[in-house]
């Protein structure tokens, strides 16, 4: 379009000008002596036009040859390129198809051409680790770090995530605490550094970690919270807290931040901790407390598992906390050990009676057969323990970590409210 407009308006003023010598051609006189040139102004004009055309294209002439061998290097370097992200395309596609090997070789090939280096190097690595050769693994991801310093934190974060695939869960550890002193708000390096000391059992640095966790919102609400019931469970159980007087499980819980130390999870670990330790009548404090504040189903039948002087007092106070859930599993469940313990057999037979037949509970199982051999029916019984045998039911102990929250006392199941004055209870 340029080169049209540039042709009409030099079409234009040819016309113009022949037109204009035509009425009053002119006459330009160069002279020096000897010498003497007449002319006619429009050749004169012309003639400095055609002047003008020559310079111009002789002038780009010698810009063209100056410019000439980097516009050479500019089209090797494009060619390069071209030819690098072709194999480095081909690289990933060998990583996607489970060719390591190949893998491994196209995306370090042309690394000097490649602009995406970081994504050929991360690539590169995997590819080492899935054949094994850690060592390799580690010199790519050193190449990295240092052909791009700046991207450090997706470089490590990577590294760690190969570790724990690769089943190195200490340098995993190490390399993510490392990480989050230079980022701790990085939910990346949070969640996976909380796999980390899951995998590892490290329940005191996973309960540190949980208050990080929450306020970055690392994990959905549901999942959180089986988390943290698993941790605190876990790290109250801990063995070596039972070594010496036991002060090291009130250490361990009344370091807990108050949220955590009114879980249901927390005070289940520690109260098993307490009946561990021979301390049924604390641990039956520390139950009563929290249950007094709401219901929980594992609490309860944790509850039923205690063995203090006043077992008619915990019958009362399992009565009171399970108005309006009277055909509760849980409670039935306890209620039945209480009032076996209370020589109340009949009626401790009536309810695990029930809770078999009408959960399968393998618990309520397992004791129904013990006491029917109490009860001197051995034949019963051994049918029951068959029975037990054929349910497919999850972890049957009563202590098991409780993953619930609390829920008001006195909303029965249905909704409606039961509340009323708690017993009283003696001293325990």
């Amino acid at each position: 379009m340029k080169l049209l407009i540039a042709i009409i308006l030099a079409l234009g003023l040819a016309i113009g000008l022949g037109m204009y010598a035509m009425e009053d051609p002119g006459y330009v006189i160069l002279s020096r002596e000897p010498y003497t040139v007449r002319m006619p102004m429009a050749l004169l004009v012309l003639l400095l036009l055609v002047l003008f055309a020559l310079l111009y294209l002789l002038l780009n002439f010698i810009v063209g040859l100056v410019r000439a061998p980097k516009r050479i290097r500019q089209w090797r370097t494009g060619k390069k390129e071209i030819g690098a992200q072709q194999v480095t395309m081909k690289g990933f596609a060998n990583l996607i198809e489970g060719d390591w090997r190949e893998a491994e070789g196209n995306l370090l090939s042309s690394l000097e051409h490649n602009k995406a280096s970081l994504m050929n190097y991360l690539g590169a690595a995997y590819a080492a680790q899935q054949q094994g050769l850690i060592d390799r693994r580690n010199r790519h991801i050193e190449a990295a770090l240092k052909a791009h310093p700046r991207q450090e934190l997706a470089i490590k974060l990577t590294r760690a995530r190969m570790q724990m695939q690769s089943g190195e869960w200490g340098n995993a550890r190490d390399q993510l605490e490392h990480v989050r002193l230079g980022a701790p708000r990085n939910p990346a390096a949070a969640r996976l550094l909380a796999d980390t000391y899951r995998h590892l059992g490290d329940w005191p640095s996973l309960v540190k970690l949980l208050p990080t966790l929450r306020k970055l919102k690392v994990f959905p609400e549901e999942e959180l919270e089986r988390r943290e019931a698993q941790a605190l469970s876990r790290h109250l159980e801990a063995p070596a807290l039972l070594q010496g007087n036991g002060s090291r499980v009130d250490e361990t819980y009344k370091a807990l931040p108050k949220r955590s130390r009114e879980d249901p999870a927390a005070v289940a670990g520690y109260a098993r901790q307490l009946i561990r330790d021979g301390e049924d009548g604390r641990a039956e404090t520390v139950l009563r407390r929290t249950l007094n504040r709401g219901w929980n189903g594992d609490l309860i039948r944790l509850y039923g598992t205690l063995e203090t002087r006043n077992v008619a007092d915990q019958i009362s106070l399992l009565n009171f906390w399970g108005k309006g859930r009277e055909q509760d599993p849980d409670l039935m469940l306890s209620l039945a050990r209480l009032y076996w313990r209370d020589n109340q057999l009949d009626q401790s037979r009536d309810l695990l009676t029930q809770v078999v037949s009408e959960t399968g509970d393998a618990e309520a199982v397992a004791a129904l057969g013990d006491l029917l051999e109490q009860m001197g029916e051995s034949e019963t019984a051994l049918a029951t323990y068959r029975q037990g045998f054929k349910v497919l039911a999850g972890d049957g102990d009563a202590r098991k970590e409780p993953t619930g929250s609390l829920v008001p006392l006195g909303t029965a199941q249905g909704g409606e409210d039961t509340r009323n004055v708690m017993p009283t209870v003696s001293d325990r």
